[in-house]
């Protein structure tokens, strides 16, 4: 290439056009990948924690139903209540069903009647001060409260590729008893062996 060429060559690479729409392609694509994924993410957490919130509320309001419920209604209730969470793995989740008391002083703390841990791990004792309620004064000393804790580690498919993973969800629903004053736990259909 002569001199003259190369000259003009060089002149005109300021104005030269080509390769415009691959540069500006490089400098966009970051961008569009980590919106694309960001959203993507986004909508799997917020699908998730809808379904977390559903599945406590109604895991509460099917517990809440009846005077008197045993550990195999609440079992049953447990693996139709985990269908609603399909098609994420439930590995991660944990679930705490808890009456609470409030004794019948204006002093008197919110307390727990029973608790069931699904997971096999160690529930709340009957009597324990219960404290996980924002609001006390939704308890009385007429009826129970029913309360279904929730706690769900969630790992993206995407590999957390915005968000950072494992994300934490924690859920609580309540509910007051529907038929009775109390719900009753049992440990078979015999009112015997049913909590006081």
């Amino acid at each position: 290439m002569s001199r003259i060429h190369l000259g003009r060559a060089l002149a005109a690479f300021p104005r030269s056009k080509q390769g415009v729409a691959a540069v500006e392609f490089g400098l966009v694509l970051p961008v569009m990948v980590l919106l694309f994924f960001g959203m993507m993410e986004a909508s799997d957490l917020m699908t998730v924690k809808r379904r977390i919130a559903n599945a406590a509320n109604s895991l509460s309001d099917l517990v809440s139903h009846d005077p008197a419920i045993t550990r195999g209604q609440i079992a049953d209730s447990i693996v139709g209540v985990k269908r609603l969470l399909e098609p994420t793995d439930t590995s991660g989740l944990n679930i705490r069903i808890t009456s609470v008391l409030k004794g019948p002083g204006p002093t008197d703390p919110v307390t727990v009647h029973w608790s069931i841990d699904e997971d096999g791990g160690t529930p709340y004792p009957a009597g324990d001060v219960f404290t996980k309620l924002t609001n006390e004064d939704m308890v009385n000393s007429v009826a129970s409260l029913i309360v279904v804790e929730m706690d769900y580690t969630y790992v993206s498919e995407l590999g957390g590729r915005v968000f950072t993973t494992p994300f934490a969800f924690d859920q609580m629903a309540r509910r007051w008893p529907r038929k009775s004053p109390r719900v009753q736990l049992c440990a078979s259909s015999d009112p015997a062996t049913c909590t006081s």
